[in-house]
């Protein structure tokens, strides 16, 4: 997978996981929870990968990001 895809899906799934789930735990209708949290993980990781490609061109490096990068993967 690309880069840019696996850091997109990355940021997306963890950033739905935590916005469904604070929805739910504040007791909100499960329908209301997962559509919030489509829409605002879909903008958080869009935000993230954008700014990730900007620094990138800049020649900025991302210290977690390349810790993320290197940590050894399961197949």
């Amino acid at each position: 997978m690309r880069p840019i895809l696996r850091w997109y899906a990355t940021v997306f799934t963890v950033a739905f996981l935590v916005i469904a789930s604070a929805h739910l735990l504040r007791a909100r209708p499960l329908a209301f929870a997962i559509s919030e949290a489509l829409l605002w993980s879909s903008i958080t990781a869009a935000i993230y990968v954008a700014t990730r490609l900007y620094n990138s061109r800049r020649g900025r490096e991302c210290a977690l990001c390349t810790a993320v990068d290197q940590t050894p993967r399961r197949r």
